[in-house]
């Protein structure tokens, strides 16, 4: 351990013995701190951070009977999470959170991280050759191996945790470019920030309970949506959010001792009680948010999930890069004498902010906004002190965010509802990923979105770096309730573009149909539902084999706009779905094939082994042909037994390779977060194996794994079998249900008989 932790320690432009990237967030003008836990214990304590390097402050902390912190005078304080607990001040570090530690005076905080710079900073040679400076108190982490050794932790160790017990949660609205750019969207230019906004900083309560550390996965939400979006009158349905939306911000936690009920914060406290900042994004869900936000504003939509960086960076380590907003040096109208801050032209900091996202396939974190702390309008200070300006008891580890911060320009904008203005901009994705991923666009995030928001502030020349490090959330796939849960679809599009007037002939139960109707409400593409009662032969009738040569179902029929109406037919399965995702292509479309080149190909081979190594093989046509030839010593069910589970075989193998890589993390065959073409291809092949006896639950689990995802996702819900047309109300489940299928003996009394889908 010494000889690998020498080597990275050397004398730098910082001053430091330990070597420390420029660029690295963690410099000796930073020492952040935050709730780690790392091995033998795995036990949470408080830590702060320099370069790659955790500092466990337990261990300084009893360092030769708790000389380094002997002279910073801690007091007695409570911990809210411990009923009041009586915390002795040499356990403060011992603690699980920072909330013991955030209670301590200002001055006590700013002591300890003096010590922890002095710990760390090269200490200059005197005339005795440095023999002071290995002898002096400061010097131990520098010279004692086990010391060092023990309170050093390389951060590729160590886990991070909520930094602090959060009793109570508040969110801002405080960037005037944000507010007016929202208002201008659902109230027009002339109302675009309400009256009281330039008097007051307006703000909400929000969820403690859903505050989580970065690297906490984000479930996409459920909630009520308004059912058309352009008459509210016509009530909601209950669904999965479509508009999922990040926001960045910066949040602080407010410190000092707790304030009594009544007590308030004046502007001259209020840097008393900022502890430090931190990262933040409070995730959104949009289309929740317009339903429900009239009166009381946001609720299930803003509930589910806020995340905030680990690290908590303090006001002291801030101080050299204060600077005015950017709306201007002094605010107008001035606000009311309480919320008057005289060094209102100093009450910002200079404080980079980005904002990525890399989705599915994507090499490298595409950047999609570059803001700034300093486009707040209303400060820190002045949200703490109006806060408590009612009496409201402020007490160590609330937790204050800023509220969205956006910028003047399009790429310093701080949210998708305003980079896409609303749904109706495309965010491009893709650039410096795979050539593949070109064009790649967003309006809302998708599942297995990853949003990485970072910031820091100098980094310039001749300045040190303090950062904050990620802030990072993955958008997981929504969790149903199969007992109340209404599937919500946009309303389905009738201006197509070139082609128009789509008319699907297929059978309720046929594999070959079902693909294509997965892939048609994929890209939610209306269409007229036409019944070929495969039990009455009527695929065979002369005007259906003018339709489809081989007297087959699926029949995609179609005109071309562009052609005068020229009617158009397109025959097999693989060929219709691939036309259809290649005419209708964007981010308002589904996508059928995954991102990247390799992926594609990967989705086309499982696609194969069901088309060409399964499909053909169970054929009714094919088993009777068999059957006649062999003079029956060939069994029909047992031939498409075999060759059913042969292939199923062939799929898991590959599935289970791709599920047990750590890149892929989504529930679908293809390891993604979205159904692709593999999917529209396995789940109505597995239905068909049920109906020819293959039992399939023990020996093919990703298979298994893969029908449940599909199960609970509306293409699938919406095209199943049992949920068409021409379906019987009680449909038996004995024979295959091929194209050619006739074992099926109920009359379903279609007759042939066009039915509009709906």
């Amino acid at each position: 351990h010494k000889s690998g932790f020498m080597n990275r320690m050397a004398s730098s432009s910082a001053k430091s013995w330990i070597k420390i990237d420029p660029n690295n967030d963690f410099s000796l003008e930073n020492f952040p701190f935050g709730i780690c836990s790392f091995p033998p214990t795995n036990l949470p304590r408080c830590c702060s951070r320099i370069g790659d390097y955790a500092i466990d402050l337990s261990i300084l902390a009893k360092y030769k009977n708790g000389a380094l912190f002997a002279d910073v005078g801690f007091e007695t304080i409570h911990e809210p999470e411990k009923s009041l607990h009586m915390v002795p001040p040499t356990s403060v570090f011992q603690c699980e959170t920072l909330n013991a530690f955030m209670q301590q005076p200002k001055i006590t905080r700013v002591k300890v991280r003096s010590i922890l710079q002095k710990l760390f900073r090269i200490i200059e040679d005197n005339d005795d050759g440095g023999k002071e400076e290995e002898e002096s108190l400061f010097a131990c982490l520098r010279y004692d191996e086990a010391l060092r050794s023990a309170a050093l932790i390389p951060m590729t160790q160590v886990t991070m945790h909520l930094p602090a017990h959060i009793g109570d949660y508040t969110d801002f609205y405080s960037s005037k470019d944000h507010a007016t750019n929202v208002g201008i969207m659902f109230r027009g230019k002339e109302h675009a920030l309400n009256p009281n906004w330039l008097h007051l900083p307006v703000g909400y309560h929000g969820r403690a309970s859903s505050v989580f550390v970065s690297g906490t996965d984000v479930i996409r939400p459920y909630g009520q949506l308004q059912k058309d979006v352009a008459d509210p009158k016509s009530g909601s349905v209950y669904g999965p959010s479509r508009m999922l939306d990040f926001e960045l911000e910066v949040a602080f936690f407010v410190g000092g001792r707790p304030r009594e009920h009544g007590e308030v914060i004046s502007m001259e406290e209020a840097d008393d009680h900022i502890f430090g900042f931190c990262l933040m994004n409070d995730w959104s869900a949009r289309d929740i948010q317009k339903w429900e936000y009239v009166p009381l504003g946001p609720f299930g939509s803003k509930n589910f999930a806020t995340s905030i960086s680990p690290w908590v960076v303090t006001l002291e380590a801030l101080e050299p890069f204060r600077c005015a907003s950017s709306s201007g040096v002094t605010q107008n109208p001035t606000p009311l004498e309480y919320l008057y801050d005289p060094s209102y032209d100093r009450s910002m900091f200079d404080i980079h902010l980005m904002i990525q996202i890399e989705g599915e396939g994507m090499l490298i974190p595409e950047t999609v906004s570059i803001s700034n702390f300093n486009h707040l309008y209303w400060s820190a200070r002045q949200q703490l002190v109006h806060h408590s300006i009612t009496g409201c008891n402020m007490r160590p580890g609330d937790l204050l965010g800023s509220g969205t911060i956006s910028g003047p320009t399009p790429d310093s904008l701080g949210s998708m509802l305003e980079l896409s203005w609303k749904g109706t901009r495309k965010v491009k994705l893709g650039a410096g990923a795979s050539p593949s991923l070109a064009g790649h666009t967003r309006t809302f995030l998708r599942d297995g979105d990853a949003v990485i928001m970072k910031g820091f502030a100098g980094g310039g020349s001749g300045q040190c770096r303090v950062g904050f490090g990620e802030c990072i959330g993955t958008v997981l796939p929504a969790k149903t309730n199969p007992k109340v849960l209404q599937y919500w679809h946009p309303a389905h599009k009738t201006d197509t573009g070139r082609y128009s007037n789509f008319k699907l002939y297929n059978y309720w139960r046929s594999t070959s149909s079902w693909r294509v109707r997965i892939a048609l409400a994929a890209k939610n593409i209306k269409y007229e539902y036409i019944a070929i009662p495969l039990l009455e032969g009527k695929q065979k009738d002369a005007i259906h084999k003018q339709r489809n040569s081989m007297a087959q179902i699926p029949v995609l029929e179609f005109e071309d706009n562009e052609e005068s109406g020229k009617l158009i037919r397109l025959t097999q399965s693989v060929a219709i779905i691939e036309f259809i995702d290649e005419i209708f292509s964007g981010d308002e479309y589904g996508n059928i094939f995954p991102a990247d080149k390799l992926s594609r190909a990967f989705a086309r081979e499982l696609v194969e082994i069901v088309n060409s190594g399964i499909q053909p093989l169970q054929n009714l046509s094919l088993l009777d042909k068999v059957a006649a030839d062999s003079n029956s010593t060939i069994s029909k069910v047992k031939f498409a037994h075999y060759v059913i589970e042969n292939g199923l075989e062939a799929l898991e193998s590959l599935i289970e390779k791709v599920h047990r890589s750590k890149t892929s993390l989504g529930p679908f065959a293809c390891g993604g977060f979205d159904p692709t073409i593999a999917d529209f291809f396995i789940v109505p092949q597995l239905y068909n194996a049920r109906k020819y006896g293959v039992d399939f639950t023990k020996k093919f689990p990703c298979l298994i794994n893969v029908e449940k995802a599909c199960s609970r996702h509306p293409w699938f819900t919406e095209s199943h079998p049992d949920a068409q047309p021409d379906s019987p109300t009680f449909a038996t489940t004995t024979g295959p249900d091929d194209d050619d299928s006739r074992i099926l003996a109920t009359n379903n009394g279609i007759n042939g008989k066009r039915k509009q889908y709906v």
